[in-house]
């Protein structure tokens, strides 16, 4: 699997972009402004669903693509999310707590991740407010390495939530494609073909 956030294509640019032995899962594409959107590809031999939340989606507050795999009779939810550090806080909050309870069904769980635009490597209320929300939900935070280095600053704004109950791996990967690094995730207790998302 992989998520991508602030990528800056636009719908027709992103259906003719092609990764090897990847496939196009969901994605959103900005309308009006520049340099915003998500998407995630997912391998070719994993079967998926798209979940349509375009209705939650809105420029720079909470931009959100999200799929569903079926792993051992659970649901996996993966939602990824950019939210612009100018986007309205109390918006993208409430409208992510609609979505979790929407979505929220016995038997699922949630992988979060993208740029949400909260430093976690500093305390503040907004990084309260969201942990608090997403406690709800079972989900812990994971992070362990700032993902942004730029002249004079280090922060945290890209994030992977999970399950508590999921064994993991979580390491950086510095692409030298973007001004932010990437992050794997591997988790464990998966059937082999869904262990590197």
């Amino acid at each position: 699997m992989i998520c991508f956030t602030k990528y800056h294509l636009k719908d027709y640019e992103l259906v003719n972009t092609h990764i090897p032995k990847y496939k196009l899962g969901a994605n959103y594409c900005r309308k009006n402004l520049k340099q915003g959107g998500i998407c995630i590809y997912v391998r070719e031999s994993l079967k998926f669903n798209n979940i349509d939340l375009l209705k939650y989606s809105k420029e720079q507050d909470i931009e959100i693509a999200t799929i569903q795999l079926n792993i051992q009779k659970r649901k996996v939810i993966i939602i990824c999310i950019y939210r612009a550090p100018c986007g309205n806080f109390e918006c993208f909050l409430n409208k992510l707590e609609i979505i979790l309870n929407s979505l929220h069904i016995h038997n699922s769980e949630f992988i979060i991740c993208g740029d949400i635009n909260i430093n976690y490597l500093e305390s503040n209320n907004k990084k309260n407010q969201l942990d608090n929300l997403l406690g709800t939900y079972n989900q812990l935070k994971l992070f362990f390495f700032s993902t942004k280095i730029v002249s004079n600053s280090v922060t945290l704004v890209d994030n992977i939530f999970i399950d508590k109950r999921r064994s993991y791996i979580i390491k950086p990967c510095s692409n030298g494609l973007s001004d932010h690094d990437g992050q794997i995730l591997t988790l464990f207790n998966l059937p082999k073909s869904y262990n590197s998302i």
